[in-house]
């Protein structure tokens, strides 16, 4: 799968969450929602570093930052898509073809 089919996809799975749950995925909920999760990804950390009173096995601790940074990533895609930038492109430009800050 290219990135921009990824893209798509997760497009279209944010249009059947808002059908289902009858909320609009505009550019609010969008980016309120991105950084809801990244403070559940912290908290994922914390616990699997062991420094949080929940406590989880280091497996069970792995998979919720797992799953933190997979939200992450789609709700990124999806303020992107929201904000018509093109992710791939600018992931080019920022990420691979750069040989130095």
């Amino acid at each position: 799968m290219t990135l921009n089919e990824l893209i798509s996809e997760i497009c279209r799975n944010a249009d059947w969450y808002a059908d289902k749950f009858k909320v609009k995925v505009d550019k609010e909920f969008a980016a309120l929602n991105l950084v809801k999760e990244i403070g559940q990804f912290a908290e994922a950390r914390l616990i699997e570093q062991g420094i949080s009173t929940k406590k989880l096995n280091a497996a069970d601790a792995k998979d919720r930052m797992t799953q933190e940074l997979v939200d992450i990533i789609a709700l990124a895609i999806i303020n992107a898509d929201l904000y018509d930038i093109d992710l791939e492109k600018a992931i080019t430009e920022k990420w691979i073809n750069k040989t130095g800050s």
